[in-house]
């Protein structure tokens, strides 16, 4: 009774905030399009957001067609990061030599700007989505191995003393311990890397594309269409709002099955009873 109690004072809390942001970005867009309406702003400096809507709603195959270029660029990089920050995390537990070695070489690596490979990149590989798709894995990587290491590095010692006891090899205690227990930290880097993965398909885009929501956005610029420039930027933002709520929901769910959490449950119901 106490849990469902709980979990129902959650959702109620979570509907409230919900609905404040919700509230706040309605009186946000009427205020705009008052003082926009009222100062007799160029559409072209600054669109209304009426005009940003009208522009999603009579173009949706235009925003659709870019937006699915965008996400899987997106989507794929996310993954290539995934598993290069994952492969490097392990290298990193498992050898001191790797670690000083990557370590050094993956901290390095993020004071080059990623905008500046991009030519360079579209250059060696040519124009199609490979390139795009390794900016967004570059971008999303590091926040990704970071924790990933430091989750990997967060099991409990006497239990990795009692596993080495039975004789569990490297694999199991891997996969079968260490790996579940950093389930909270690699969902956090998760839900960054998700951000910036967008973030990079759309600076890629920039670069060298003739598809893709950062495309509009240029396309849309050159041609002072600046409502259908605001509403492109609109969709990626929505669409890395739902990416980081996708994640924070698979978070949930993993924590459900989390060390922790399954020890807090039983001593909750033995203190009960």
């Amino acid at each position: 009774m106490q849990t469902q109690a709980r979990r129902g004072k959650r959702e109620l809390t979570t509907a409230r905030r919900v609905a404040l942001t919700l509230a706040v970005v309605v009186g946000i867009t009427l205020a705009a399009e008052l003082i926009v309406r009222a100062t007799h702003v160029a559409s072209y400096v600054f669109p209304p957001p009426s005009a940003v809507l009208s522009e999603l709603i009579h173009q949706p195959a235009l925003f659709a067609r870019n937006a699915l270029v965008t996400l899987y660029e997106a989507a794929a990089g996310l993954a290539l990061g995934a598993a290069a920050a994952l492969a490097f995390a392990a290298a990193a537990l498992h050898s001191r030599l790797l670690d000083r070695i990557l370590s050094p070489l993956v901290v390095a690596s993020q004071t080059v700007p990623v905008i500046a490979l991009a030519p360079l990149l579209v250059l060696w590989l040519g124009y199609g989505a490979l390139p795009r798709v390794i900016v967004c894995a570059l971008i999303a990587f590091f926040p990704m191995a970071v924790t990933a290491l430091e989750g990997l590095r967060a099991t409990d010692p006497q239990l990795l003393e009692l596993l080495r006891s039975v004789g569990a090899t490297r694999w199991d205690v891997f996969w079968r311990v260490r790996f579940p227990g950093a389930a909270p930290y690699l969902t956090a880097g998760l839900r960054t890397g998700a951000t910036l993965s967008l973030v990079g398909a759309v600076v890629a885009e920039w670069t060298g594309a003739d598809h893709g929501l950062g495309y509009l956005v240029l396309s849309a610029n050159s041609q002072l269409a600046t409502a259908q420039a605001f509403a492109a930027v609109l969709l990626i933002t929505l669409m890395g709002l739902a990416a980081y709520g996708g994640v924070v929901l698979l978070q949930r769910r993993l924590g459900r099955w989390h060390p922790a959490r399954h020890n807090d449950r039983l001593s909750t119901t033995r203190g009960t009873t």
